[in-house]
């Protein structure tokens, strides 16, 4: 029988030459190929809804911001940085090329009266909220009996 000694460090040892053999091959990757996603905010102000997308290294002329009533669609792209001659990146956390993030509203927008401003790297829009449709008048039947029209109620009213 043989006595093999446990030794954690050398495990862990060989566990983090893996990891740094995996993600070797990533940093080897075109940059400007890898897909992202930006990090967004939504906050409800009573009768508009603010998001906010964190787009740092974005220019306002690579985006392309669609609104419906009920949801949001981004997209666009980070542009890779040129390096000077002689020079070569090492690692990069960093993110490049196109992205693209939808997301849906929790209430409907009106999305004809959308405010926008970009600044810093910061995409802020002010959504102003639907309007819910006050004393709207509804037909209602009953089987065997005419429509009662609201028009004709208010006319004998």
């Amino acid at each position: 029988m043989m006595i093999r000694y446990w030794n954690p460090i050398e495990e862990a040892d060989a566990i983090r030459h893996q990891l740094d053999r995996l993600f070797e091959g990533m940093v080897d990757a075109d940059p400007s190929t890898v897909q992202w996603s930006p990090a967004i905010e939504v906050w409800d102000k009573g009768n508009v809804l603010v998001l906010k997308a964190f787009l740092p290294g974005v220019s306002a002329d690579d985006l392309d911001i669609q609104v419906t009533r009920k949801s949001i669609s981004l997209s666009g792209q980070r542009h890779v940085e040129e390096l000077p001659d002689n020079t070569k990146r090492l690692y990069s956390d960093i993110r490049y090329g196109q992205f693209h993030r939808a997301t849906k509203l929790p209430v409907e927008v009106q999305n004809t009266k959308v405010e926008a401003s970009f600044e810093q790297g910061i995409l802020t829009l002010t959504l102003p909220k639907v309007e819910t449709e006050q004393n709207k008048v509804v037909k209602i039947n009953l089987a065997g009996t005419p429509a009662i029209d609201a028009a004709d109620n208010a006319a004998t009213d």
